[in-house]
């Protein structure tokens, strides 16, 4: 935001105590990826309402799916890592 990387905000900088990890989204294809997932998180909608969505084509849907699984994987990592 505004050129700064997240750990140089002030939000993390005052509660960087309080951070157990910091998980990146990766930067994906903004044609088909990217429009994918930055359309249900501009809708406010869950992974799962998304898929359950059938007025959603089926490439949209399996595109959601592969980034869902991505970002969960990352996710369950991190936690191995920390307990």
């Amino acid at each position: 935001m505004n050129g700064k990387q997240f750990e140089e905000m002030k939000a993390y900088v005052d509660n960087k105590g309080r951070v157990s990890a910091i998980i990146r989204i990766p930067h994906y294809k903004p044609e088909t990826f990217g429009k994918d997932l930055s359309e249900i998180l501009q809708s406010k909608f869950t992974f799962d309402e998304a898929l359950k969505n059938s007025a959603l084509p089926v490439m949209v849907r399996q595109r959601l799916t592969i980034i869902r699984r991505q970002l969960f994987t990352n996710i369950e990592n991190v936690a191995a890592v920390l307990t």
